[in-house]
């Protein structure tokens, strides 16, 4: 059941009432349906917003992202990615995106591909699993 609307980091406005919480989970749109723990803290109503860095302008994102902390009352932020390199720069704009926000707490995840486990996320850690996915998935 959806308890939000938008979900696409794009799409929602920054001044969402859904985002006057204290917490939101951003994550790679593939990670709802990779691990359906993520899926259903989204269903549980938890604020969860998701996008895809592969195929959305980063420029945008990471200016959304930039004004939903700007105009929100968030104090914590889950961020769930899929283990894949070009996945990490949901990681990469959080963090940025917070700077400018003192007291917001950041944590990362990468989700796995092959089992759903959910990992912390290690800035700038690849390791050969991640590479192998890339690979898999993007043919390069």
């Amino acid at each position: 059941m959806v308890r939000q609307w938008p979900v696409k980091i794009l799409l929602v406005s920054p001044k969402a009432p859904f985002l006057q919480k204290d917490s939101l989970i951003i994550a790679a749109e593939c990670t709802l349906l990779v691990n359906p723990e993520i899926l259903e803290r989204f269903s549980k109503g938890e604020t969860v917003l998701i996008g895809c860095p592969l195929l959305e302008n980063l420029d945008s994102l990471s200016e959304k992202i930039g004004k939903i902390f700007e105009n929100s009352k968030i104090k914590r932020v889950n961020v769930y990615t899929m283990e894949v390199p070009c996945c990490h720069a949901i990681h990469v704009i959080v963090n940025r995106s917070i700077k400018a926000q003192p007291g917001v707490q950041v944590e990362g995840y990468i989700v796995r591909v092959a089992t759903g486990k959910v990992e912390p996320y290690e800035p700038g850690h690849i390791d050969e699993s991640m590479l192998e996915m890339e690979r898999l998935a993007h043919g390069r």
